[in-house]
């Protein structure tokens, strides 16, 4: 018979197994971040593609055209993408001198108008003297202060990598959206109990339909949100707002962090576009909106049953974006409401499991 600390023991080697899996697990995930990130991208994608998948095939269109279908229309999506936003890179490497000075003239500006920090004000002057100084040594050896644009031989190294991510993304993203219902069945054979495999099967595919349902809902929300920037915009004057609004469509996909970019982008380019306390009204007229949109309308559009702790949501995306960075924090959300759904409807299966047994004895 087990002594109370054979017990602890044992119990304190299954902790540390459990951990020490952990571990592993994330150290495996960041080292081999070429493979998994456009690996876990792509049944993402291949999960929020599943309507349109199950669509083509009520319509009988043959599960490797439906994929196909879905395989061209994302490749599209992200060309098109890509493409606005290209410039708006562009230019904003080519402007970051600009910013730069602005965002001194503001700081001086913004010193001048304190009292009793003279001390302060002096070592931040002498900070900026500094990094004026460096600058002014890159411009003598031929570079221009600032980022500046990628240089030729810098995309000949990252091209190969680039294309080989590409490549792991589209074929994850084809083979999934051509075998889901294999590979749903392949799971639930391995991980449900005898006699329950259709059943689990079953549950996989409804928190699949369950997480590409938010995402939908999101992506709706996201446009709408991205439309009345636009329009806000285009009110208050700031260039490009077309660009302003595709931003924040995409960058409001990463909870918190995304709008976080967006207003912080708007308070330099109010210091760059506009003088005196009008500088900061574009960024203020995205925070009333973002206030809207997160307090009201995505909370009504999604409904109860699919909110998250704020908590989780947070942790999910420090986790993800230290691991894969900007991939990261996209699919971060997506993954942390899979697993929840996922492991609510696990924990169904095995309650009615257990129904079964007690009304059966």
């Amino acid at each position: 018979m087990e002594t109370e600390q054979t017990k602890r023991l044992r119990g304190a080697a299954h902790i540390s197994l459990v951990i020490g899996g952990i571990v592993i697990t994330c150290w495996a995930l960041y080292i081999a971040e070429f493979v998994f990130a456009p690996t876990v991208l792509a049944l993402v994608f291949g999960v929020v593609l599943s309507p349109l998948s199950d669509t083509c095939e009520r319509l009988g269109v043959p599960r490797f055209l439906s994929a196909l279908i879905g395989l061209i229309l994302t490749l599209l999506l992200i060309v098109v993408v890509a493409s606005l936003a290209l410039p708006a890179v562009i230019r904003l490497i080519e402007a970051w001198p600009v910013i730069l000075e602005e965002t001194r003239a503001f700081i001086y500006g913004f010193q001048a108008t304190l009292q009793g920090i003279e001390s302060a004000g002096q070592e931040v002057q002498e900070a900026i003297g500094a990094a004026e100084g460096a600058s002014g040594e890159e411009g003598d050896s031929g570079e221009s202060g600032g980022m500046s644009l990628p240089s030729t031989t810098d995309a000949l190294f990252l091209a190969p990598s680039v294309l080989g991510q590409t490549i792991t993304f589209a074929g994850v993203l084809f083979f999934f959206l051509l075998g889901r219902s294999e590979i749903y069945a392949w799971l639930a054979q391995h991980v449900a109990p005898v006699g329950r495999e259709k059943e689990t099967a079953r549950r996989l595919k409804l928190a699949e339909r369950e997480v590409a349902r938010y995402f939908l809902t999101i992506t709706l929300v996201n446009l709408g949100f991205g439309i009345c920037v636009v329009i806000a915009m285009t009110l208050v004057g700031v260039p490009s707002a077309l660009l302003w609004g595709l931003a924040t469509a995409l960058l409001n996909f990463v909870l918190y962090l995304g709008p976080a970019i967006v207003f912080c982008a708007l308070m330099l380019t109010g210091m760059v576009m506009f003088d005196g306390g009008y500088s900061v009204v574009p960024a203020l007229v995205f925070l009333m909106l973002n206030m809207v949109e997160a307090q009201f309308v995505t909370p009504s559009a999604i409904g109860r049953t699919m909110q998250v702790n704020p908590l989780l949501v947070f942790l999910a995306l420090v986790f993800f974006l230290w691991l894969w960075g900007p991939i990261g924090g996209f699919v971060a959300i997506p993954l942390l409401l899979w697993a929840l759904t996922l492991t609510r409807e696990i924990s169904n299966t095995r309650r009615d499991l257990r129904d079964e047994v007690d009304a059966a004895s």
